[in-house]
């Protein structure tokens, strides 16, 4: 960098800091919200699963109802708030943690329905954590959610009233895991608590329900009750209600499979396929308009927020970008001049040695198609594998003679492999979760080191193997391996 553009970059930067010192008390770029604001707009990203932005918020709101006009309610409100994110990320202890502040204060302002919807998060939480039959809590949650479901039922509630009964069949049903023969009292409880949560569901079939239902008619080994309930709900949906339509073909996918009928679990597989990339699309269009809205929502509320100053300003940090940006570039081209030719060469040895030792006897490996060309490589073995290693260290060190043979065979190899990969269209996410899945994490812990829940984790691995035309995690793996990945 040369002394008269340090000068020129030291001069700006005065400028903006006299700027910033004379001004940024006048410019109120983005005023405190309200916390009801801040909880809805939380609520609004927990719909479209961008759960640490949502997390973020209900952070913020708990810090503004704690101020020094503290409001309890508002503070029970964000506690609870907090308490449902983390038990959908699966942070079983931070809900927990925040669902007993909720309902601390709950019974301190005397609000029923806080309180009724503090005791349900705490009985899901513990229906969520039966691992095993020593750390079961199952006992403890029916005594949360029976005392959520009077609290409901005292007050005519029956949203809460439907959920405390749907997750009360559950925790029956979690009962009769650990028994190896079913007993018969905790599944008739399950049955009752059921029927009585579809009926204040008034006829709803929810993604609860049909969950539920389906854990309690597969447990009971109702097979055939359970594949006429789900073809019945398929008739009865609407053909736009993609996510319902992919999860029943899945237990129906399931359900045919346990009575052996290949034919019928094979066209409810591709039914469960066809209706989640038509989901995920139409989720990904949902996110896109949601996400244009707000950037709409926001570029007016700057503009009504706006003050004299602020142009300048602005323009002033603009001329310093750029500059800024100007010498990045300038730094960064004589960089990568540099590195280029060391890092292709750096690479270009281990690159032939990795590709020659995979697919030197099978050149089908390399995407080669014709047949004349992959029996004329196996029948004429012009030299051995060490020859040809010896062939490859000396094109890394200059020595142009090679036989043409490896030579073409090598160029076939890594543009069909660059081919082959770059068709498969994968994210960077997903390349990450094939990754973590290669270290030989499970989807819960993958979703915990990416911050991530493991629905979340479960359906990219559902579109990986989308991608890459397999069926499972172990075939996901194996065809990794093959490209490279």
């Amino acid at each position: 960098m040369s002394k008269v553009s340090r000068y020129s970059f030291a001069a700006l930067a005065l400028v903006v800091l006299s700027l910033c010192s004379s001004c940024g008390k006048h410019i109120d770029i983005r005023p405190s919200r309200q916390v009801p604001e801040l909880l809805d707009e939380a609520e609004k990203l927990t719909s479209q699963s961008r759960y640490d932005e949502a997390v973020g918020l209900a952070f913020e709101a708990l810090k503004e109802s704690e101020s020094e006009d503290a409001d309890r309610l508002l503070q029970a409100k964000s506690h609870l708030t907090l308490s449902k994110l983390f038990l959908q990320t699966s942070r079983d202890s931070l809900s927990w943690e925040h669902a007993e502040a909720a309902e601390g204060l709950a019974i301190r302002v005397k609000d029923d329905s806080l309180l009724a919807s503090s005791l349900l998060v705490k009985g899901k939480i513990c229906s969520y954590s039966n691992f095993t039959i020593d750390n079961n809590r199952d006992d403890e949650g029916i005594a949360y959610l029976e005392e959520a479901l009077r609290l409901s039922e005292l007050n005519g509630w029956k949203g809460i009233s439907a959920e405390a009964c749907y997750f009360l069949c559950e925790t029956y049903v979690n009962k009769n895991r650990w028994n190896d023969v079913l007993d018969r009292g905790f599944y008739v409880k399950a049955g009752e608590w059921l029927e009585k949560a579809e009926k204040l569901d008034e006829g709803r079939q929810s993604a609860r329900s049909l969950s539920t239902r389906m854990r309690y008619l597969r447990q009971g080994d109702r097979t055939d009750e359970a594949i006429t309930f789900c073809n019945r709900v398929i008739e009865e949906t609407p053909e736009q209600d993609f996510l319902k339509r992919y999860q029943i073909y899945d237990h129906l996918t399931n359900l045919y499979l346990k009575k052996r009928d290949v034919t019928k679990a094979t066209e409810a597989h591709q039914n469960y396929s066809y209706y989640m990339q038509l989901y995920m699309r139409q989720k990904g269009d949902d996110i896109l308009q949601n996400l244009q809205t707000e950037y709409q929502t926001e570029l007016k509320d700057r503009q009504i927020r706006s003050r004299t100053g602020l142009a300048f300003l602005l323009g002033v940090f603009l001329v310093l970008a750029l500059l800024a940006i100007v010498q990045f570039f300038r730094l960064n081209r004589q960089i990568s001049i540099k590195n280029k030719s060391i890092e292709s060469i750096a690479r270009s040895r281990e690159m032939l040695f990795a590709v020659i030792a995979k697919d030197l006897y099978d050149p089908a490996l390399a995407g080669i198609k014709d047949s004349q060309t992959l029996d004329f490589i196996r029948k004429w073995p012009t030299m051995s594998e060490d020859e040809i290693r010896q062939r490859c260290a000396s094109l890394s060190e200059g020595d142009a003679a090679m036989d043409p043979l490896v030579v073409n065979y090598i160029s076939d190899l890594m543009i069909s492999k660059k081919k082959s990969l770059g068709t498969k269209g994968l994210s960077a996410r997903e390349l990450e979760i094939i990754a973590l899945s290669k270290e030989g994490l499970s989807d819960k812990q993958i979703a915990d080191k990416l911050f991530l829940s493991p629905r979340t984790v479960s359906n990219h691995k559902y579109r990986i193997y989308s991608k890459l035309e397999v069926s499972g995690n172990t075939e996901m793996l194996a065809k990794a391996e093959e490209l490279g990945l």
